[in-house]
């Protein structure tokens, strides 16, 4: 029989109320997993050559890296795989240690289409990798002189000469995992009801600090792009560029689809944000310094009234 000692963390209070219905019915678990082949290749011989030549005592303190591929060939897939990710976390909050976040349904829709769109571009960036290797090759031979070794792009080409396409194609990866929020009814059979009922308050409680989080992870977000408005605005010097406002923008439209349990405190920190300093473009607070340090200044005001909730 599970011994309650098992559970130090364990508090009933915390357990007594649970999210997990809620969560259940407007929340996905989503994990992304993202892979591309490296631009650079350590080469050892060039390491030790360059460290005899310079009296290195500790080879392990010089270490030669070669670029392989162009970036102009790499530059595509390495553009579409960061702006995948910087998508995920944007609207996603955390969930747990092993690499899942908190998706809303109500932004599920919106999120399956954009990461749909962002896996064929991806696809079309590691095909047309693949297709251009051999130029790219050729490209890196004049730019490399000497220090060019055409063992290095082995692992490329089958035993017959031609490029492994597969194979390469298996290095690119961008490619999203589903879940659910475990409850206390997803518990083997073979268990006890005592057992049971104190593993389920186990994961009531975990549930609840995991969502607790997410939600403030929300107010967290919010309270870093004011910030920097802040940052950014209060002095006339300072370079910003059109997205600071535009992202702040973004993000409270966001905000009430990301709110899983319909805070309305936080959709009303959101509306408030966006009708404060989200009035005019970035151009104008540029244009007008008396405007800017407004703004700068109904900032602040907001991130006062955040300190009691940050």
């Amino acid at each position: 029989m599970t011994d309650k000692a098992d559970f130090d963390a364990f508090d009933p209070d915390k357990a007594s109320i649970s999210n997990t219905d809620l969560l259940k019915h407007k929340a996905l678990t989503v994990r992304l997993f993202r892979k591309k082949p490296s631009r650079n290749k350590l080469d050892k011989l060039l390491s030790e050559e360059l460290a005899k030549n310079k009296n290195v005592t500790d080879k392990t303190g010089l270490r030669v890296n070669k670029t392989l591929f162009s970036r102009a060939t790499t530059d595509p897939f390495m553009k579409v795989i960061s702006e995948a990710g910087k998508y995920y976390y944007r609207v996603t909050t955390p969930w747990d240690d092993k690499g899942f976040r908190l998706l809303s349904i109500e932004v599920f829709k919106d999120f399956s289409k954009t990461m749909k769109s962002y896996t064929s571009k991806f696809r079309e960036a590691a095909l047309a990798f693949i297709d251009g290797i051999e130029a790219d090759m050729n490209l890196m031979r004049d730019t490399l002189g000497e220090a060019f070794n055409r063992n290095d792009y082995d692992y490329l080409f089958l035993s017959n000469g031609q490029i492994d396409r597969d194979a390469i194609l298996k290095q690119f990866q961008l490619e999203v995992e589903y879940g659910t929020v475990a409850d206390g009814d997803d518990l083997r059979a073979s268990l006890t009801d005592e057992d049971r009922d104190i593993i389920a308050a186990h994961i009531t409680q975990k549930n609840n600090e995991k969502f607790a989080a997410a939600q403030k992870h929300i107010i967290t977000t919010l309270h870093e792009h004011i910030l920097a408005i802040h940052e950014r605005l209060c002095k006339s010097e300072n370079i910003f560029r059109d997205t600071l406002i535009g992202n702040l923008e973004d993000l409270c439209d966001l905000i009430p689809k990301m709110n899983i349990a319909g805070d309305p405190a936080i959709n009303q920190l959101a509306i408030d944000a966006k009708a404060t300093l989200c009035k005019w473009d970035a151009q104008t607070l540029r244009d007008d310094d008396t405007l800017r340090a407004d703004v700068a200044d109904e900032a602040n005001k907001i991130l006062d009234n955040m300190k009691g909730i940050i």
